[in-house]
């Protein structure tokens, strides 16, 4: 059952990914553009962070790490700290591309061309 749904979910990312990415070529907005690289790059630096987070909190674990942060703080305040900070840091990411977008629109840039035919109605 947790397969079916993490693979529904997968897919579900990969086709909002790839609608943004259409919409990166089809407006050339800067906000669609900001929101679309965050999405495709969060795995990626997720598990480079990953890569180097990990030792560190295996260390601490083990009680090897002795410095100033591991006196100061529990292991679980470290985590919730460091998620709390990542999460602020794409949040912030996020706003900034909807209001790129917002912007964008007030400016008339997403509006969509005329046809022809309802040029020469409008004459």
């Amino acid at each position: 059952m947790f397969n079916v749904i993490a693979g529904l979910s997968i897919v579900a990312h990969l086709a909002l990914v790839g609608l943004l990415l259409f919409l990166c070529f089809r407006t050339k907005s800067k906000g669609v553009i900001l929101i679309s690289a965050i999405l495709l790059t969060s795995g990626i630096f997720s598990s480079i962070f990953k890569h180097f987070f990990d030792p560190y909190m295996d260390q601490w674990i083990a009680g090897e790490i002795s410095n100033w942060l591991t006196q100061s703080m529990t292991l679980g305040e470290f985590v919730l700290t460091v998620a709390y900070i990542k999460s602020f840091l794409y949040n912030s990411l996020f706003l900034l591309g909807v209001f790129l977008i917002y912007r964008e629109w007030r400016q008339g840039k997403f509006r969509l061309p005329q046809l022809e035919h309802q040029k020469e109605l409008a004459v």
